[in-house]
């Protein structure tokens, strides 16, 4: 572990002197961003290797990294994909380990919160905590307001990318008035539905759009979940996805991936394998194999690995 976090120390500041420091390129001002994302109690292993990952990617252009850690258990869909994987020991050690080899690290507790103004800013008169599945919502929508810059990233803690100019032109797009910037996927296609695992706001114009609306799902299914106990609410990307739909928001996906890319580690005994920060290293570099370019998840196969 000591080891591990000297290294990942001597990388960071390696990007932040080859990078340099954050000004003018020209005309053009490079902003500061800040990454938000969220945690749960099994995300330990996972956030030790995507941090470190994250901070080399990004560089001096990154003034902090903010994620909220929901210590409620899981529930509904997403407590059945994840049964038996939370480790609270291991995610407090790796906040320990992290906040003490990263500064620009903030780890804040959900419960910590008040919910009321998080909620009533994003959602009006409406209360969600998680959607229907169980997938977090107010976590998203609180490390977005805790982010001290303008110019956010939200994006999943086992989110992975390749960045070779498309952070300048989602800042280009998001000055020009898109609300929601999504780094370039592999193989998009014509697939453009909003996506909440990774994607860019300017908080300030975004903010002037919000509250969100079409919050649930349709009545015959609210009423059907509220009568088993889970909440009626759509996930945060379905309810961003229709402000879209209604033209309260605007959306963009990046469509060139010369520019760089996103890829979805999608599962955490991946991401915590020996094995991953080969993959890691590569994704950084922009190396791909052919078959893994068809697809926005992680498919070990794509890479020659076998996993019994």
């Amino acid at each position: 572990m000591a080891s591990n976090q000297i290294r990942h120390r001597a990388d960071w500041r390696k990007t932040q002197i080859t990078t340099g420091e954050v000004g003018t390129v020209g005309a053009v001002r490079l902003e500061k961003l800040s990454i938000a994302s969220n945690a749960t109690l099994a995300d330990g292993p996972t956030l030790l290797r995507i941090v470190p990952h994250w901070l080399r990617v990004f560089g001096s252009r990154l003034s902090e990294i903010v994620i909220v850690v929901d210590s409620e258990p899981l529930e509904g869909r997403i407590a059945e994909l994840h049964r038996g994987q939370s480790q609270p020991d291991q995610l407090m050690e790796a906040i320990r380990v992290l906040e003490s080899t990263f500064p620009i690290l903030r780890f804040i507790s959900l419960q910590s919160l008040d919910p009321v103004p998080i909620q009533r800013r994003w959602f009006g008169k409406a209360r969600p905590v998680r959607c229907q599945a169980g997938t977090p919502i107010l976590a998203f929508a609180a490390t977005v307001d805790l982010a001290s810059q303008n110019i956010v990233l939200r994006c999943d803690s086992d989110m992975l990318f390749y960045e070779n100019g498309w952070l300048d032109e989602a800042i280009q797009s998001l000055q020009e008035g898109v609300d929601v910037y999504e780094p370039p996927r592999l193989h998009l296609g014509a697939e453009t539905v909003l996506s909440s695992r990774a994607f860019m706001i300017a908080k300030q114009s975004f903010y002037s759009r919000l509250p969100l609306r079409n919050l649930r799902l349709d009545v015959l299914r609210a009423l059907y979940r509220m009568s088993i106990r889970r909440p009626p609410w759509l996930a945060l990307e379905q309810m961003m996805q229709r402000s879209v739909a209604k033209g309260q928001l605007s959306h963009m996906v990046g469509r060139n991936t010369r520019l760089g890319f996103s890829l979805h580690g999608l599962k955490r005994s991946y991401i915590a394998a020996p094995w991953f920060e080969d993959v890691i290293r590569s994704i950084e570099a922009g190396r791909v194999p052919d078959p893994q370019r068809k697809y926005l998840d992680f498919h070990p196969d794509h890479w020659g690995i076998h996993i019994l």
